[in-house]
């Protein structure tokens, strides 16, 4: 039923936008028909755009996406989890996952640029400081929010710290960890594109930004199309991870 009423929906949102278009609500130049973006889509597919082909700018705005994001996930989560489970460490580290967590992103990218240069590493990092502190915020409040009951009652068990941790802090954490990279990959995306319109060669970003110039509107909304299916593909595999691993979610 989810998936028809689904369909229904994109239908209908198709033929209100073919329809703005054949009544000329919005002119075609600035708002093209369904069928433009279609022929520029099937246009892109064979020849490519300026030089690259549109997988080659899907696979380098994913790359770099999936490069910082796991770079994040690999530096957050664990830094995380040992501020959750030390004040200490939490005292000492906090700052500076509180400071970077409301930095847009942007602001500091030109600093990247100069200090790694114009290729993939200044935009790997950015992402990387991008999901970084949304993961480390959402791994240490997992830890902070596991039931003090359950910690207790594992220790009266004779559990070592090692093995409360393992069976009891982490799995009661992954729920939150889980929320926290859907949202740090989220945030990451978006600023994968805002990072290719200023300095790339290539990827979908700087397609929508070249396209701009040229006044392509039917690439631009190719484009966006295209980066709002990848967020949600890239999304639907980590809930997919999520219903995986967190298995007993919702069963508590």
């Amino acid at each position: 039923m989810r998936l028809v009423l689904g369909v229904i929906s994109v239908l209908s949102a198709l033929l209100l936008w073919q329809g703005i278009a054949a009544y000329g609500v919005v002119p075609r130049d600035l708002l093209p028909a369904p069928v433009d973006v279609w022929v520029a889509f099937v246009a892109i597919l064979r020849h490519g755009y300026r030089g690259t082909s549109l997988q080659q700018n899907i696979f380098a705005t994913l790359g770099r996406c999936l490069g910082g994001f796991a770079i994040a996930l690999l530096a957050g989560v664990p830094l995380g989890l040992w501020m959750g489970m030390n004040r200490r460490i939490a005292a000492a580290a906090d700052w500076a996952v509180q400071f970077l967590r409301p930095l847009p992103p942007l602001s500091y990218l030109i600093l990247l640029i100069l200090w790694l240069g114009m290729d993939n590493t200044s935009k790997v990092a950015l992402l990387a400081l991008t999901a970084f502190p949304i993961i480390a915020s959402a791994s240490m409040a997992g830890v902070r929010g596991v039931a003090v009951q359950r910690i207790d009652a594992a220790r009266c068990l004779g559990a070592s710290r090692a093995q409360i941790f393992r069976h009891v802090v982490f799995p009661a954490a992954l729920p939150m960890i889980f929320t926290g990279l859907r949202i740090a990959l989220a945030a990451a995306f978006s600023t994968v594109v805002a990072a290719e319109l200023m300095a790339a060669n290539d990827g979908l970003g700087w397609m929508i930004f070249s396209a701009e110039k040229f006044l392509r509107n039917d690439i631009i909304v190719l484009g966006i199309i295209i980066l709002g299916l990848l967020g949600m593909a890239l999304n639907g595999m980590l809930v997919g991870i999520d219903r995986a691993v967190v298995h007993w979610r919702g069963q508590e």
